[in-house]
This record gives structure tokens, C-alpha cells and sequence, in this order.
């Protein structure tokens, strides 16, 4: 059957992985080495921060190496806890979050099933460290042919140079032939439009969004398929 796409480029965190468990889960283990006790409030709150520098992160207002030390201690201020050293913390951080390698529901099957038709590419906003553990624990790790790690590549979706680092790398000449798929519009959608891209928002249980920067949206995996061989 014909297909649309030769090659996925697939955003990795809530739309492969479960994020929100693996950070939970990284979270609190890194919080009781440095003395504070992880209650769901205190997680929520890091969560929250965390989301907050990440977006700066993209819209060019915090570099990457800012962001990592300075969601703890964002965190820390806010509780009113005792300062240490943050870059240790978020070193910490980052080794606990690299063996969290949880996938969401029917990713793996999909993933699988997806490798039969099309080459696919992890395209990733991460931190080298994290990324790279869990790409390398993850279960869709036989069927994934790549992965693009923006602290690697030195941009960040949704700068046009993250993608244009992939295009050179693959020696794609035809951006017809590639989509992008993921849950984020600020990184995801916004990205792939900046690359000329045809872009795929997989909702991931929230409500449509009807924007413009989305070709699709789709509620399940299965309807990926009905676009890839329309």
C-alpha cells in the first residue's frame, strides 16, 4: 500500500515516554538525597518549574546549562529549604531520571508497528545524560533507528537549526517524504513548521487544539496510520 512518509521524526517525552511517571519517580528519588522529603505538592511544584524553564528554554530567554541548576533552585527558594550546591542536585537529577525508561500506553506496539513502514528518528528536546540512559533502556529501542538529542545537537526544537542539523545528518533532500509527530505545539508543531515539515499532534488524552501549526491531530496511534497510507 502507498505510502506518504518514509521517515518519522517522533518526539520522545508524552508522546513514546511517560514522562510524567519517569520524572515523579526521578524526582523524588533525587529530593530525599539532598534532605527534602518528596510529597506529591513539593513534585508538582518542581514539575511546574521545570515546565517553566523548559519554555523559556525555547523561546531563547534561559540557556540550557542555566535551566538545569536553576529549576532547583527555584525549588529550593519556594520551600524554603536549605541551599547546596544545585549543580550537584541536578547531576543527581539527571543519573536517577537516565534509568527511568517508562513507555505510555500501546507506544511500544505502535512503534513497532510504525518501524515496518518508515525509518524513525527520536527527536528530542532532553539532556544528553537522561535521554541516552533511557533511549538505551527503553523497550523501543530495537525499532527506533536513531536519536537526535538537542543538548547534543546545540539547538533546540523549535529553532529551525534542530532540524536542519537532522536533515544534513540524513541527507534528506525531500521534506515531503518526512513528518513530524509529537504532543508539544511550543516545540513539536512549532518546530516542524519552522522546517517546512508536515506536523502531527498526538493529543495524548487532551482536547483537540484546532491550530494551525497541526496538519493532524490525532487522539490514538492507530489513527497515525490512516494519514501515513492516505
Amino acid at each position: 500500500m502507498p505510502k506518504r512518509f518514509d521517515i518519522v521524526l517522533l518526539d520522545a517525552d508524552e508522546t513514546v515516554y511517560d514522562f510524567k511517571l519517569a520524572e515523579k519517580t526521578a524526582v523524588s528519588l533525587t529530593l530525599e538525597q539532598f534532605g527534602v522529603t518528596p510529597t506529591d505538592e513539593v513534585v508538582s511544584r518542581y514539575s511546574t518549574i521545570n515546565l517553566s524553564c523548559w519554555k523559556a528554554l525555547e523561546r531563547g530567554e534561559l540557556s540550557r546549562e542555566d535551566l538545569k541548576p536553576t529549576r532547583f533552585q527555584m525549588l529550593f527558594e519556594q520551600l524554603g529549604a536549605k541551599p547546596v550546591d544545585f549543580n550537584a542536585v541536578n547531576a543527581a537529577y539527571e543519573n536517577n531520571l537516565s534509568h527511568q525508561a517508562f513507555l505510555l500506553d500501546g507506544a511500544l506496539e505502535f512503534v513497532k508497528k510504525l518501524h515496518e513502514h518508515c525509518k524513525i528518528y527520536l527527536a528530542t528536546n532532553g539532556l544528553t545524560i537522561p535521554q541516552t540512559g533511557r533511549f538505551n533502556r527503553a523497550a523501543v529501542k530495537p525499532y527506533v533507528d536513531g536519536i537526535y538529542i538537542s543538548e547534543q545537537i546545540g539547538h533546540s526544537k523549535p529553532d529551525k537549526a534542530y532540524f536542519d542539523y537532522i536533515f544534513r545528518d540524513l541527507g534528506i533532500t525531500d521534506k515531503g517524504r518526512v513528518i513530524m509527530l509529537g504532543d508539544s505545539l511550543t516545540s513539536d508543531m512549532l518546530g516542524g513548521r519552522n522546517a517546512g515539515l508536515t506536523t502531527c499532534h498526538y493529543l495524548n488524552g487532551e482536547a483537540p487544539s484546532h491550530s494551525p501549526l497541526c496538519d493532524y491531530e490525532i487522539a490514538t496511534y492507530d489513527e497515525f496510520f490512516d494519514i501515513l497510507f492516505s
